[in-house]
């Protein structure tokens, strides 16, 4: 299950409510960037090979918590015969097993994410 990180600061745009169409971007060698902020994209464009040297695939989300974590820390199980990494919370891989037509929807960015905070660090809600 694949979801859109940031380039930059490696933070899962679906957790953060950032759409795919809302996202910040920049093209280097043929190849389009994602990021969460412009900031995060005009940090990047500074020096590409800094972000580079450590690829984005290498930081996997949970489907449930949308919690980034490291490949080699994730909990990879597979459900449905689907492989699916899980942040290693038990609860996340049962909510999961519950309705996961629900948690790859939202993962893929299909169903909208509210997001958790925004870049001052407050509730998106609570402005």
């Amino acid at each position: 299950m694949k979801t859109l990180i940031c380039s930059t600061c490696r933070c899962s745009l679906v957790r953060l409510g950032v759409s795919t169409d809302e996202a910040a971007t920049y093209r280097y060698n043929n190849q389009e960037y994602r990021f969460c902020c412009q900031k995060c994209a005009d940090v990047f464009s500074a020096d590409p090979q800094k972000y580079l040297q450590i690829p984005v695939d290498l930081i996997v989300v949970c489907p449930t918590c949308l919690g980034e974590k490291p490949l080699q820390w994730a909990v990879k199980l597979t459900i449905a015969g689907q492989e699916a990494h899980f942040c290693g919370c038990p609860l996340c891989s049962e909510a999961f097993q519950k309705n996961p037509e629900f948690y790859v929807k939202r993962l893929a960015g299909t169903i909208p994410n509210e997001g958790v905070v925004d870049h001052e660090g407050s509730s998106v809600r609570a402005a």
